[in-house]
């Protein structure tokens, strides 16, 4: 269904539902209006799957009406057509919202999801010849089979059983091409699962990047490429590497909503540690090194803000994600929350979809910053190593043109910067 179908759709089911009553309190004759609404819903709804069983509703309700030449006075069509409206009424009622949230025009172009994959078909769309040849022997020698495509139509023509696992392409190629994002549009829509899009380009500004996102990459990767990095993202989406399910610790005192959240988390594949007493917290929270941390704020022996500011402490715990979780909406009470490092607030009761949600989100960034904490660990190592052998050359009499770690990393880290602030008292005060 287009989105002028769907909004003439949704614009006919509101009338209907303001015109249903007054058609259940009795009339004698029906308005024009009410017939020509019902013969239009009926129409637009032969296009939407969600809206058939109203429209086949509405077409009962049209053969009715204009068999009784659009007067109703007889008691036995009277009980029909209340009984039918009344239906139609239900099925409006319950499929409206469904199909705004099914329709929802997206406000950012989707991107396809990371799931396993046997194909292992990559699709080039390079403009650079030994670029392609430098991808081509990469993407080989790592056990996937690159494909070299002339456009994007290309891919519009292909069997179902060449379709790539992702496309690789040259952002502004695709920007030279007018219908690439269309295209790109129709694979997401068409194939299941869809191919995943890294957008190459010199540029790194923002009209580039923004390019790609509009063009649903799952990956903006700036010239010249860092040919590891793509192959091991390519891994990654495509679960080809094995990736740990997602770590959660949830300390709450409260045993029913404890396992309420645990069982919820745990259906949703997150490998969930639950905790009831905040003193054991710390202790199980460093064995278990979850990716997010939630804790309740109102608990015994150890209230959540306290748990957060001792758990902030731990070098080790930087980029582990913490949010709180409170049954009260105090303003000041979040601000102090987010000073002493929480990455969220959630008031309760949590909506389990909206938990769900958070949690994966943070859990994600989580991830993502321990990764580049340890790519950040291993240069310093290797270049510890790189150092301590240049000095024994310079011991040696060999040539003094080293480097010192203090040049490639001059800046200290401030204690500062994980202390809280004073809180500003304007937001209470306004």
């Amino acid at each position: 269904m287009s989105a002028d179908v769907l909004a003439e759709t949704l614009h006919l089911a509101t009338e209907l539902r303001r015109l249903l009553p007054m058609l259940q309190q009795g009339m004698d004759e029906i308005p024009e209006q009410f017939g020509s609404t019902l013969h239009r819903f009926q129409e637009a709804c032969e296009s939407s799957q969600l809206f058939q069983p109203a429209g086949a509703m509405a077409g009962s309700l049209v053969a009715l009406l204009e068999n009784t030449g659009g007067r109703i006075g007889d008691p036995d069509i009277l009980r029909q057509v209340d009984s039918i409206s009344r239906s139609l009424l239900d099925e409006l009622e319950m499929n409206h919202d469904d199909s705004l949230r099914e329709f929802r025009v997206p406000l950012v172009t989707p991107i396809v999801p990371t799931e396993p994959r046997a194909n292992q078909r990559i699709a080039l769309f390079i403009d650079s010849m030994p670029q392609q040849l430098l991808l081509e022997e990469s993407l080989a020698q790592s056990g996937f089979t690159p494909v070299a495509i002339a456009s994007p139509e290309d891919l519009l023509h292909i069997d179902d059983d060449e379709v790539p696992a992702a496309i690789v392409a040259d952002l502004n190629l695709c920007c030279l091409s007018p219908q690439c994002g269309d295209i790109f549009t129709t694979l997401r829509q068409r194939l299941d699962p869809p191919p995943h899009l890294f957008c190459l380009a010199d540029s790194t500004d923002i009209p580039a990047r923004l390019e790609a996102v509009r063009l649903g990459a799952t990956r903006f990767i700036s010239k010249p490429v860092d040919i590891g990095r793509l192959i091991s993202v390519l891994k990654g989406v495509t679960a080809q590497t094995r990736t740990q399910p997602f770590r959660v610790a949830l300390i709450d005192d409260h045993e029913l909503t404890r396992s309420l959240y645990e069982e919820a988390l745990t259906e949703a594949g997150l490998e969930t540690l639950a905790i009831g007493n905040p003193l054991q917290a710390p202790q199980l929270i460093g064995e278990f090194k979850p990716d997010v941390v939630i804790s309740d704020i109102y608990m015994p022996g150890c209230n959540g803000l306290e748990l957060l500011a001792l758990l902030r402490q731990d070098d080790d715990l930087a980029d582990t994600a913490i949010i709180l979780l409170s049954s009260e909406n105090d303003t000041e009470r979040r601000l102090e929350a987010l000073d002493l490092g929480a990455d969220d607030f959630l008031n309760k009761p949590v909506d389990l979809d909206i938990l769900e949600a958070t949690v994966v989100a943070r859990a994600k960034r989580a991830r993502m910053l321990k990764r580049s904490r340890s790519e950040y660990r291993r240069l310093r190592e290797r270049l510890g190593e790189l150092e301590r052998q240049q000095s024994g050359t310079h011991a040696r009499g060999g040539p003094e043109n080293g480097f010192q770690l203090e040049e490639l990393f001059p800046e200290d880290i401030s204690v500062e910067d994980f202390l809280p602030r004073a809180l500003s008292r304007k937001h209470a005060q306004n």
